[in-house]
């Protein structure tokens, strides 16, 4: 067994512009289920993102401590992180398994009060902003027969119409 065997997945396609967004690491150890055999290495590893809610909320405007200009309204974005690790067993037959795992996220993007004289509060009621999950890449690396680290790379483009 190799114990620092990597696989990796890239999207590739992002938007070419984008007004307001957030990018977002999300790493997380995963443990092959019970019943799946051990692992010898990873072959590929799919990854794809759902949005599973939106809500604007309302937040005190100011400076962060980081010095980001908080304006007084948020994006809260929930996202479904989906994940299917497809690997070799360490056994004889060495025959292929696939585990598949779920994580949800919340994330959050700084948005104006008013875009191009338009109530922010107003486009969001009116389902005028929509939310477009990308996966910037994606890599998985064994850390033993058993357990994998797994980091996403989440890019949220906000788009308003």
């Amino acid at each position: 067994m190799k114990a620092f065997e990597t696989g990796s997945y890239m999207q590739g396609i992002l938007p070419e512009t984008a007004e307001f967004f957030k990018e977002e690491m999300v790493c997380e150890i995963l443990s092959i289920p019970s019943q799946k055999p051990d692992m010898e290495r990873i072959l590929n590893v799919t990854v794809w993102p759902e949005i599973e809610y939106v809500n604007l909320v309302e937040t005190p405007e100011g400076r962060s401590y980081e010095g980001q200009y908080l304006t007084g309204l948020k994006l809260v974005v929930e996202v479904r992180i989906n994940e299917k690790v497809t690997y070799v067993a360490n056994e004889p037959t060495q025959t292929a398994h696939a585990a598949s795992y779920e994580t949800l996220k919340s994330l959050f993007v700084v948005l104006p009060k008013v875009y191009e004289g338009q109530a922010m509060c107003e486009l969001f009621r009116s389902n005028r902003i929509t939310v477009v999950p990308y996966v910037e890449e994606s890599c998985a690396r064994m850390l033993d027969s058993r357990t994998i680290h797994q980091c996403v790379m989440l890019f949220l483009d906000i788009k308003i119409c």
